[in-house]
């Protein structure tokens, strides 16, 4: 379609989602507190804080990520960790040339349940319990080159602000009497972002057996910002990449007068340059099958949905265990 047509509703969503980020920034009441709960324990630096924290809103809120449970085990970290996200995104017709616009919106939530073993400066053995929370709010921006019928390349770049709430807990400290204790800290932290990626599509029908592969680049820049734990003022690039697989056939299901399909899928993660210690892995692989409603439909005549459906997979790395459950809309 033109994009004139559409030109004053993408406007009011633009503001409306600006005049969001301006709220969820501003709606930060946090009060500084000066307690380190990591004194005593130097074997975590400050970079190791900053890290753990800027890995997990990378593995939350990555473009290309979907929804995952996981389950981290090894000789000195158990932890649990899931996200989940809600978006959409549409290419827009632009008449007179030999591209498309794409856009997009999405909100995303996450938590981290993280144990791990460590050794005080005493030698005392030492267990730092870490919980975080996130909710971030993107939306992207971007061209969609259709380079032949089967293959197309979008340059996107992705802006988005991320509330992180922090609470730690080391557990086997002494203190100044030479007693074992536990100390406690809460911290509140603001992270913006900024994504420029580069995905490649390609598709090709056989029959009523349709292939579909795509390869996501993430090149990522976070801002950290936290007003009662200086530690997390910090700035960080981070890299990930993506392999996506999917094929998927018809069935003999019929609801609506509209199909359903079967569908098989194989996605594979890596975040390129993530220590392992921040969160006990650097990639992840996942198989999955599900079914899928073709829809076919434009809602309010300016972005679509293909599909709708259900998924399940499993996820899996180096002591790593995940599963995937969820809803999909495409």
């Amino acid at each position: 379609m033109h994009i004139k047509s559409i030109s004053p509703r993408l406007s009011l969503l633009l503001t409306f989602l600006l005049t969001f980020l301006l709220v969820f920034l501003m709606n930060d009441t946090a009060v500084a507190q000066q307690q380190n709960p990591l004194a005593g324990l130097s074997t975590v630096s400050n970079s190791d804080i900053q890290n753990s924290a800027i890995d997990f809103v990378n593995t939350t809120s990555s473009p290309g990520l979907g929804g995952a449970t996981l389950h981290v085990n090894n000789a000195q970290r158990n932890s649990d960790q899931w996200r989940s996200n809600l978006g959409f995104n549409a290419e827009i017709t632009l008449k007179d040339h030999i591209f498309n616009a794409y856009w997009g919106l999405g909100l995303v939530s996450g938590s981290l349940k993280d144990s791990i073993r460590l050794t005080a400066d005493n030698g005392q053995p030492v267990v730092l319990n870490l919980k975080r929370n996130i909710t971030s709010l993107h939306g992207s921006l971007g061209l969609s080159f259709p380079i032949n019928e089967h293959f197309k390349l979008l340059p996107v770049l992705t802006f988005s602000i991320s509330k992180m709430q922090t609470k730690t807990a080391v557990d086997g400290l002494f203190n100044i009497n030479n007693n074992p204790t536990t100390v406690t800290f809460n911290s509140n932290t603001q992270v913006a972002s900024t994504t420029g990626s580069i995905d490649a599509l390609y598709w090709y029908w056989y029959n009523n057996y349709r292939l579909e592969v795509s390869a996501h680049y993430n090149m990522i820049y976070n801002y950290a910002f936290s007003k009662d734990n200086p530690i997390l003022n910090t700035n960080a690039w981070s890299q990930t990449a993506q392999i996506k697989s999917r094929i998927s056939g018809p069935t003999s299901l019929i609801t609506s007068s509209r199909p359903w399909r079967w569908q098989i899928y194989i996605n594979n993660t890596n975040f390129i340059n993530q220590s392992k210690t921040s969160l006990g892995y650097t990639s992840l692989f996942e198989i999955g099958t599900g079914l899928e409603w073709q829809l076919n439909i434009k809602p309010l005549n300016w972005f679509g949905w293909q599909y709708v459906g259900i998924s399940a997979g499993i996820i899996t790395s180096k002591n790593v265990e995940g599963f995937n459950i969820g809803l999909t809309a495409r």
